[in-house]
């Protein structure tokens, strides 16, 4: 009582509104600590070994796995991104919702969690605890499936190699404003944790007494706690994608907050024949702002339950991760687009942006127009090696591509040669082959893409990629670095005196220093170092080289 009539005082305090009563409030942010025990392989292909020319480049095989969820790609337009070897890699998305029993569930077995909290129990459980009911963690459960599952043949998500970060908010006990407490601290860790797309199939309005329901005239975008959460996020940067709420066959048709804020994706729910579902709620919101802003399948999605079993579910929940799930495939393909630039790209290429209205929206989401919207997509796909060096990039753009080139360097010395690479059998794919390179050999190389209109792009945006190709294996040279990860220093070891290098995993140069006599103990030190994957070079003094993956971990 006396906090609160402290705080009601403050000059820039406008009004304290008591949420709910609470044995302890979350002032815990999200740990750090991976909970998923998957590590990135982009550092360890660095190294490149014989692979087969099969398989490495063309199409990714995955648009031919979709299984089931084949309907609900294909109608937003995704395959384009994933054959160009686009799934998420690299992006975070946040995912807030009542509970995900991912461990269990062998479409997200594979999945990249790098964090998870339960905002209701206060620990880093997200799957059903003893307190829970029988179905808590069903939900969420479902719909981190329809974003980010795989299970080949079975069910793929849109962003199925996207990094999460996993948020317990929704308390299906009861429902109380201190679970939109639990949202505004949920997204408030993501947003402190770098998210950049955050996932969330909740909505509020009806609460159980003595809790007060919220009204029409509230839903501006200003008044209930998570919209509030939710604009303040954006504003922070956040891309926030979040479901309309099922009430369109209701009496009073509403949408839910924070479907209501302003500046985010609420998505709305098509029928299997892409007109809207009856139960979407429809907007506007109560001052005048058209919503939905986009729409996906909401109607027979298909997903995998918390009990391991398939199937089929309807919802605005289930068209919400659909659009989150592309909004990180648009990312990864721009990496240097805002959210708002993100969300403009999915509104102007929905099928009713010309004329949206407040059932639909701008209308359809499609996930290949919007990426173009944003300009040329050019990526490497894979890179391998046999006898030579093989290249396979993705390039689009609306206005057609007119070339597409590998620029590289051997030397180490800036002296980069350019190569043109060919077109496969489609507008999407290009491949090309290096001449016969020296085995132990570091390569940078980037990629240059230009497009009809004369404009250009590179991948990676900055910087330069890096491979090296294979040594003999009768190398004498020796090394050792550990530990790894690390936090404060690497120690090296080796069996001969050299120079050595640390490169980031776009090969740009970190660290580099020597190695005056053998098997001395170098200390490295990696303080100024950012968590992430590198690898050291080391090049001895009789030229050999050797390279090992290492990885910085604070």
């Amino acid at each position: 009582r006396e906090q609160y009539k402290q705080l009601s005082k403050l000059s820039f305090v406008k009004s304290v509104t008591l949420v709910r009563v609470s044995k302890i409030l979350s002032v815990q942010p999200i740990p750090a600590t991976s909970k998923s025990g998957k590590h990135s392989t982009s550092l360890l292909s660095r190294v490149a070994h014989d692979l087969p020319l099969s398989s490495n480049c063309g199409y990714d095989p995955i648009v031919n796995e979709y299984g089931f969820a084949e309907s609900q790609l294909s109608r937003i337009n995704v395959w384009p991104l994933h054959a160009m070897g686009f799934d998420g890699s690299g992006v975070l998305l946040g995912f807030l919702d009542a509970g995900f029993r991912w461990r269990e569930t062998p479409s997200l077995q594979g999945t990249h969690v790098i964090s998870e909290y339960d905002y209701i129990f206060h620990d880093s459980i997200t799957e059903n605890q003893s307190e829970d009911t029988s179905t808590q963690d069903g939900h969420g459960t479902a719909t981190l499936s329809i974003a980010v599952g795989n299970s080949p043949d079975t069910l793929v998500g849109p962003a199925y190699h996207a990094t999460l970060l996993l948020a317990k908010t929704e308390d299906v006990r009861s429902e109380h404003h201190i679970e939109e407490d639990n949202y505004a601290a949920a997204l408030e860790d993501m947003e402190a944790r770098g998210v950049e797309i955050t996932s969330s199939s909740l909505g509020y309005f009806t609460f159980d007494p003595p809790d007060a329901s919220y009204s029409y005239a509230d839903m501006n975008g200003h008044t209930s706690i998570v919209a509030r959460a939710v604009e303040r996020a954006t504003k922070l940067g956040v891309l926030v994608v979040t479901a309309m709420g099922n009430s369109g066959t209701t009496s009073e048709p509403h949408l839910d907050s924070p479907a209501d804020a302003d500046s985010i994706l609420s998505a709305g729910a098509l029928d299997v024949d892409d007109t809207i579902a009856d139960f979407s709620s429809r907007g506007p919101t109560s001052d005048g702002r058209i919503k939905p802003e986009i729409c996906a399948p909401g109607v027979a999605d298909w997903f995998q339950g918390r009990d391991g079993s398939f199937g089929n579910g309807n919802g605005t929940s289930f068209a919400t991760p659909l659009i989150s799930g592309v909004c990180c495939l648009i990312k990864q393909a721009h990496p240097e687009a805002t959210a708002q630039e993100i969300r403009r790209a999915v509104m102007v290429t929905g099928d009713k942006a010309a004329d949206p209205d407040t059932a639909y929206g701008w209308g359809k989401l499609d996930a290949y127009a919007a990426a173009l919207e944003l300009g040329i997509i050019a990526h490497i796909k894979n890179v391998w090696v046999d006898s030579t060096v093989h290249v396979c990039v993705g390039c689009a753009s609306k206005f057609g591509i007119a070339s597409a080139t590998i620029e590289y360097d051997t030397t180490g010395h800036g002296s980069f040669i350019s190569l043109p690479l060919s077109l496969v059998a489609d507008s999407l794919i290009y491949n090309g082959d290096l001449p016969m390179i020296s085995r132990g050999t570091l390569v940078r190389y980037r990629l240059m893409a230009v497009d009809s209109s004369g404009k250009s792009a590179f991948a990676p945006a900055i910087g330069w990629d890096s491979i090296i190709v294979a040594p003999f294996p009768e190398s004498s040279l020796a090394i050792t670095v550990a530990p790894s990860p690390a936090a404060d220093h690497f120690t090296l070891d080796a069996n001969e005196p050299g120079d050595w290098n640390i490169y980031d995993d776009a090969g740009r140069l970190m660290a580099s220093g020597s190695v005056q006599s053998v098997y001395t103990h170098v200390n490295i030190p990696i303080r100024l170092l950012a968590n992430g994957p590198y690898y050291l070079e080391f090049i001895s003094h009789s030229g050999e080289t050797k390279t090992v993956a290492i990885v910085v971990g604070h």
